[in-house]
């Protein structure tokens, strides 16, 4: 068995979690930064930010659809390189370690699915 494709596998997921918590992150510390300086110089744009943070609405799912897909996407590109690369007997070890990134991206694409049904409904 070759653990560095496993080892790869592992590190990628985890990597793409990471940077998509981060960009997140980001994004709300950089709106947040603007409305506090805005707040802190009495812009007269003020209003208008705070209408505009009322009527942004999160994407049902916090935006899961997009990591699912790059989950699955990893997943299965670490199958096909266990059927190119690997050794007829590693091929189920690699293949098992495929189903890491594929059975998360699918539980976040069923997260996302669902809570957009919810969002429909109610």
């Amino acid at each position: 068995m070759n653990p560095d494709a496993i080892i790869f596998a592992i590190l990628t997921t985890g990597a793409v979690l990471i940077v998509t918590q981060l960009a997140r992150l980001l994004r709300a510390w950089m709106h947040h930064r603007t409305l506090r300086e805005a707040i802190s110089r009495d812009n007269s744009s003020v209003p208008e930010l705070l209408g505009a943070l009322d009527q942004e609405q999160p994407t049902p799912g916090g935006g899961d659809e997009r990591t699912g897909f790059v989950l699955i996407a990893l997943g299965v590109a670490l199958f096909l390189y266990s059927l190119v690369s690997v050794e007829l007997r590693d091929i189920g070890p690699v293949a098992g370690a495929a189903l890491f990134p594929i059975l998360v991206g699918a539980a976040l694409l069923v997260r996302f699915y669902i809570a957009r049904k919810r969002a429909r409904q109610g």
